[in-house]
């Protein structure tokens, strides 16, 4: 004879939410939280699966590194420029 710890319910996933509707906001926040939580988990648990099979240099890796932070930069660069020209053109209406 073997015994769980856990019961186990089976619910449908409306009766998860009329149950979680009735859960105080702190209750609801702590619900959010953990699925949050679980599914990062388990999106770094797959990324980690991933990237053990490839097999990259350190200098490899920061090179690439390196790279996506210079396209990053630029675009913000870039960004804030245009953010500059449109509030210089704004004012130039205005007066």
């Amino acid at each position: 004879m073997s015994f769980t710890n856990k019961p186990t319910v089976t619910l449908t996933l409306d009766q998860v939410v009329e149950l979680v509707d009735q859960l105080s906001p702190a209750d609801k926040l702590k619900v959010a939280k953990r699925l949050r939580t679980k599914e990062r988990h388990d999106a770094v648990e797959d990324l980690i699966a991933i990237f053990s099979k490839v097999k990259i240099s350190d200098k490899e890796l920061t090179a690439i590194v390196e790279e996506e932070r210079t396209k990053i930069h630029a675009r913000q660069k870039a960004h804030a420029g245009r953010r500059r020209r449109e509030r210089a053109g704004q004012r130039a209406d205005q007066s």
